[in-house]
């Protein structure tokens, strides 16, 4: 076996001395296989860290190298959840982060399709703006995530992971329209949009209802909004809406003669409320 092949063997076994040997022998950590893969690509895959290490100082481009599909080894690394060797890899190459292989998608799409949030969360800090880029099909990594949740993860993994990519919204839009196509796994979504972003009354209209979990994030939005946060109440089930209107009349008549509290206090109470008792 020529000196490439057996470096991309110890790649994939995780053998450190070995891949020393070969880098000194003059193998290239360069060189790819009839697939395209370097070595550095089959010691992602494996999570080898260590391996890692040696092949980005050996050669430090290789970060950015594509395979025949055009995928980095950034890509093979958060498809697989290797969180180390992605640390590795985004502190060589911050930009391999934004990189689209042949299929239009970047490597936050893999770790979405995973459901796995620490790695969605590595991704998002080194190139936020690809949490809401669309792929040739017009999908999100937001998308990946509820939509191949039945194969991927617990429903806890899922929703940690889709909470990631809302909280990483810039806007209301694209982010509402997914969520409501996903309605049904949604719920608890919604309740974190519309805690960090305002929402046109048209907006709020369009949230299925009841959506109880609405209750979390009144604080929010009556600090934000007095107007919001009636729309966020119609929003909620009945009997919500029952038990806030009495505390609503009981704090009013406690604050009597007082100075009124702060809004973002006043939601804090009136969420407490709404609690199911």
């Amino acid at each position: 076996m020529e000196l490439a092949g057996q470096l991309s063997q110890a790649a994939g076994d995780g053998d450190e001395a070995a891949v020393r040997q070969l880098l000194a022998a003059g193998a290239r950590a360069d060189q790819g296989d009839q697939h395209g893969w370097l070595p550095l690509h089959v010691a992602s895959i494996f999570g080898h860290e260590r391996v890692v290490r040696l092949l980005l100082e050996a050669a430090p481009a290789t970060a950015l190298a594509v395979d025949l599909f055009e995928s980095t080894p950034l890509h093979l690394a958060a498809e697989l959840g290797k969180v180390g060797v992605i640390q590795l890899l985004l502190s060589a190459a911050p930009a391999a982060a934004s990189m689209l292989n042949a299929e239009t998608h970047s490597p936050i799409y893999y770790a979405a399709c995973r459901s796995n949030a620490a790695v969605v969360q590595q991704l998002l800090e080194a190139a936020p703006a690809m949490a809401f880029a669309l792929d040739a099909f017009g999908h999100t990594p937001l998308h990946w995530a509820l939509r191949y949740s039945h194969f991927n993860g617990t429903a806890e993994q899922v929703m940690e992971t889709a909470c990631c990519l809302v909280q990483a919204a810039l806007a209301v839009q694209p982010a509402l329209g997914i969520l409501l196509q996903y309605s049904q796994r949604s719920a608890t979504l919604f309740t974190d949009l519309v805690a960090r972003l305002p929402l046109s009354q048209e907006q709020w209209h369009s949230i299925p209802a009841p959506c109880s979990d609405l209750g979390r994030a009144l604080p929010a939005v009556l600090e934000r909004s007095t107007a919001e946060a009636g729309w966020l109440v119609r929003r909620l089930a009945k009997g919500q809406r029952k038990r806030l209107r009495a505390a609503a009349l009981s704090l009013a008549r406690a604050q009597r003669g007082l100075p009124s509290l702060p809004a973002e206090l006043s939601g804090r109470i009136l969420a407490v409320c709404l609690l199911e008792p």
